[in-house]
This record gives C-alpha cells, structure tokens and sequence, in this order.
C-alpha cells in the first residue's frame, strides 16, 4: 500500500551510541550535557546565551546545525530540565522557549505523558480519566502519593523547579590519560618522581601505540586534604619518549605543594599530534637526540615560560635590518625553514640598530666614496668592493620606494666598515647625496 515505505532492522544500541557521541557533541554550546532518555538531549545553558546573542539566536544556531547533520529535532528552553524535556516531546514546532516563571501556565495545558511517568501510572491515569498535568496540579498532595507512589508527585515538583533535577553530565573521553592511587600518602620529591615514572611509562606505551606523542602535559595531584594541585608542561613537538617527559616533569616537581602528602595522581596528555608530523628544525643535533633543541625550548620554556623567549626570524626584506626580526612567543616553537632572499655580497659581523649617518669628504672619479668623517674621526679608505644595488620593498614603503648603493671599504688604519648611499634609482648625485655607515666588518 506505501512503496516508498523505508523498513529497517532497529538497531537499539547503535542509537545509544550515537545519542552519547551527539550529547558530546553538543559541548560547544554548553560544556554541560546530558542524555534523556533514548532520544533527547539536556544542555545546562545557564550564562551561556548571552554568547550567541540571546536564547532565540542560540536555540536557531542548534537548529541550523542539527539539520545540517542530518537530525530533525525539537528545542524547547526553561527553568526547569523537566520542563524542557516536556514542552521538547509535547510541542509541534520546533523551537519553544517558556519565559522565566511561566512554567505552571504551559505544564497544564500539556498531557500527562511528558512527565516520562512509569507505563503503569500513565495507564491507571488514563483510566481514571486524568489526562492533562493541570488535572494534577489542581489535586491533593497526599492522596496522590499513597495511590500512585512519590514518583509522580516528585515529577510534578521537579518541572516546577521545586525539586532539583539528578543530571548525570556527560565528560568527553579522555583517551591518553594514566592515573594511580597510592597505599600511603608522600610529600617529597624523590617519592614524587618515582610515583610519575610509573604513570609515564604507561602513558608513553599509550600513545605509542596510537601513534601519537604529547604535546601538553597535566598532572593533577590530590592531596590528602581533598584539595588538587595542578602542574602543567608544553612540548615543542610531539614526543612519547618517557626519558624526556621524565626529565621535563623532574624540573617542575618542586613547583607542587604535597601538603600533609599526595595520595593519588593523574597524569593526562591534554594537547597530542601524530608522531609522524614533520619536526621542528634542530640545527644543533639529529631530532631523535632528545638533548636537541626541541627538548632545549621545552625545558626553558618550562623554567621561564614560552612567553620569555625569543628568536631571529627571516624576513622576506632586501633591506639588511628587515632581513631578520625578533620573535617571541608562539613563533619560538616555529623553526620552518625560510629561503634566503636572493645572492648578496659581503655582510658585515655586526649590524647597527640603525644607519648612522657620516660625511663623504672625497671621491674618486667614478663617485665612489674616498674618505669620511665618522664620529669625529676621518677614514682614509684604501680599497673598495662594491656597489652592491639594494631595492626597497614597495610593500614596506609605497610612498617612499629608494634604492640604495652598499659599499665595503677598507681604511689605511684596516678598518673595514659597510657604507650606503641613497637615492631615487637613477643613481647618486655626487656631493648631495647622504650616505650612512650600516655595519662593521
């Protein structure tokens, strides 16, 4: 009679299943979910509207995406989880949104069905010819509870936010995570260190069978006062070998506080990668040598913190003091290979913060310089290399693209210094032109 008809076998413990992987999901909006029942999902959204610009644009967000994963569903939202759930299974459209103490008002209007009561209940309601909730919120208390049990008034109570709501929140997975519970109590260092050894090696059997190295550690310590001390270690890149990691957390270990002692500890991977992801560059030794400089950055890092250091960056500049940049942070763990900008001449062995300008008091025929004047003191110059032709970058300076002439002079005394002259491109304009001292050789 119906062709199109689709029938399929009910699969009851794959629709568990996917049911938790959406309850997880869902953490994007709330990092508190939890399932109800076989086919709904509760989102403690207390505080987190105001990030989507309100409850009606949050409640649209979920629905967009839940549609776009192939989910139809319904979204109510009010005070009460019990609340919610109802007004989810009891509403034709698709999203409802009670208003904050309007939920006596819409719980009677709904069928008594949506307070997820036990078959046998809702079938001896039906009966009795109660079919409606606000038949119930009109009737005694007490002869409710000794006919039908306090379930039915507890439900009645828990959508009214009378009484709270038991929610078993849903925690992501933790896949790499090694936790031990100790027989007594420690609080020294040594102890400390032996205690992680063992959850080292087996967090590092863990990920190296997956594949995987840390590239963030937690330790979680819990004292035997209850309270938790949390010690936390970045990599530059993933490792799994348990001799660095013991070696970065035996550095941190006098940062715990043990308290009265430390009677169990947790040890969890935060932050992996794939250990076939290409490594940072070391140029001191080979990447496997964990004393090379991936595990050099970890332990400063460690000591000082990523945000105290600093490297040289490769600027993609002609100009000799854009060439290179200090970089901090973040940019430390990045070792990528630049390429060079292009053949040059000589370079001096120390750069200038600046150019200092001197003056040119002679030249030789061709307009190269023959002797100047440099802090007071005048320069003889006995032989040249250059010039050498530098270009601004018409990026760094639209308005004020120049070239500049680069020469290596050596004075009688031996000194050899690295001057420039600049100009619009067409060349020097002999006794106008400024020239500058960038570097000594």
């Amino acid at each position: 009679m119906q062709p199109e008809l689709h029938v399929a076998q009910a699969q009851p413990a794959t629709d568990q299943a996917a049911l938790e992987t959406l309850t997880l999901w869902c953490q994007w909006l709330s990092p508190l979910t939890a399932t109800d029942g076989t086919d709904g999902v509760w989102v403690e959204t207390t505080g987190c509207d105001h990030l989507f610009g309100g409850e009606d644009q949050m409640a649209d967000r979920l629905l967009t995406r839940l549609t776009k994963a192939g989910y139809s569903a319904r979204i109510a939202i009010a005070d009460t989880a019990a609340m919610a759930a109802a007004v989810a299974r009891s509403s034709h459209r698709s999203i409802t949104l009670i208003p904050p103490g309007g939920q006596e008002s819409v719980l009677r209007g709904l069928s008594l069905a949506s307070l997820r009561l036990e078959p046998e209940t809702l079938a001896t309601l039906r009966r009795l010819g109660l079919v409606r909730v606000g038949q119930l919120l009109d009737m005694p208390r007490a002869p409710l509870a000794r006919r039908f049990g306090q379930a039915l008034p507890d439900r009645l109570d828990q959508a009214m936010g009378r009484l709270p709501e038991p929610l078993s929140f849903r925690m992501a997975p933790q896949s790499f995570r090694a936790s031990g519970t100790l027989v007594e109590p420690i609080s020294t260092a040594p102890a400390i260190a032996r205690a992680l050894e063992k959850l080292v090696a087996e967090l590092s059997g863990t990920l190296n069978r997956r594949g995987h190295g840390a590239r963030q550690l937690q330790v979680q310590c819990m004292r035997v006062d209850g309270t938790l001390q949390n010690l936390q270690i970045g990599l530059s890149n993933a490792s799994a070998d348990p001799v660095r990691l013991n070696r970065l957390l035996a550095e941190r270990i006098e940062t715990i506080e043990p308290g009265f002692g430390i009677e169990a500890f947790t040890l969890s991977a935060t932050e992996t990668a794939p250990l076939d992801a290409p490594a940072n560059r070391d140029w001191l030794t080979l990447t496997t040598d964990p004393a090379g400089l991936p595990a050099l950055l970890d332990r400063l890092g460690g000591r000082v913190g990523i945000q105290s250091l600093s490297r040289l960056h490769d600027g993609a500049s002609q100009f000799p003091e854009r060439e290179q940049a200090y970089t901090a942070r973040e940019r430390v763990q990045s070792m990528a290979e630049h390429s060079p900008v292009g053949p040059h001449g000589p370079r001096p062995a120390r750069l200038l913060p600046a150019p200092a300008p001197l003056t040119v008091t002679a030249f030789w025929p061709d307009g190269a310089p023959k002797a100047f004047i440099w802090r007071r003191a005048t320069h003889t110059i006995r032989g040249l290399i250059g010039p050498e032709r530098v270009w601004s970058d018409w990026w760094h300076d639209p308005q004020e693209a120049c070239a500049r002439d680069y020469w290596v002079a050596e004075t009688a005394e031996g000194e050899r210094f690295w001057l420039f002259v600049a100009h619009d491109g067409t060349g020097p304009t002999k006794g106008l032109a400024v020239w500058f001292l960038h570097g000594v050789f």
